[in-house]
């Protein structure tokens, strides 16, 4: 019986922790994202931030306002802008967005949100993004007018990485086959953020994909980094959008 590994896909929630932790950690660069032994992380998932631009507050935009996925609709740039402010007064080490950063993968959104954040890099606060299973190629991308549903540009891979550098450009080691990679923080702990979505590789038509997968080649790359940690004598810490669970497929059925 073969072994795989598999994700649950989480809610759609807006969630805001404070963590404050004691970090040392190494890489392979001997390069850190800070020297403190004493960091704070302030953690978001899924704010599902849909651009204000993308809507007219009109009957279409009403009605998935109402759904269970579209409830925070209606102030979400307010709201992260005070979070923005709140945290350039605070000072975190570092802000953590563990996916479903757009409501359905609009490019538009994503721009917007980069905006809202920018403040936080010229204050040198990194912020730490993985994607969820509704940011990349996401086939319900759209714009509300009137009583209409439009479809817009969706976000590649290339985008994400573009407008959320900091993880990407900060990274100790790059998967290559996913938006997974490393950071430093300092000596003692090594961040691991995965992507653990299933997206198509060009712009798709289809709903996305909730569930999630760590497939074989990322795996392997996870295994290596695991290995590095452990001899430099790090304690991985793991963020990741989904759940992970695991399971095991017997003649074509998942038992």
């Amino acid at each position: 019986m073969k072994k795989y590994w598999g994700i649950v896909g989480v809610g759609l929630l807006l969630l805001v922790v404070f963590i404050g932790i004691s970090w040392s950690q190494v890489t392979e660069k001997q390069s850190y994202l800070t020297t403190e032994e004493q960091t704070d992380f302030w953690l978001i998932t899924d704010p599902h931030f849909l651009a204000p631009s993308l809507h007219d507050d009109g009957e279409a935009f009403q009605f998935i306002q109402s759904t269970a996925a579209g409830k925070d609709l209606r102030y979400q740039e307010e709201s992260l802008t005070a979070f923005v402010d709140q945290a350039l007064t605070a000072k975190p080490t570092g802000i953590i967005i563990t996916g479903d950063l757009t409501l359905n993968g609009e490019k538009v959104s994503a721009e917007k949100l980069a905006e809202i954040l920018a403040p936080l890099e010229k204050a040198n606060i990194p912020v730490l993004c993985i994607p969820g299973n509704h940011d990349i190629y996401d086939g319900w991308a759209r714009s509300f007018a009137g009583d209409q549903q439009n479809v817009v540009a969706s976000i590649t891979p290339d985008d994400f990485k573009n407008l959320f550098p900091d993880g990407f450009t900060q990274a100790a080691s790059s998967d290559p086959d996913s938006l997974s990679y490393t950071i430093n923080l300092n000596q003692t702990y090594r961040l691991f953020f995965l992507d653990t979505n299933i997206y198509s590789e060009a712009n798709s038509s289809s709903q996305p994909t909730t569930n999630g997968v760590i497939t074989d080649n990322s795996l392997e790359w996870l295994t290596e980094q695991l290995q590095v940690a452990k001899d430099e004598g790090q304690t991985p810490v793991v963020f990741m959008h989904h759940n992970l669970y695991m399971y095991y497929w017997s003649n074509g059925h998942k038992v």
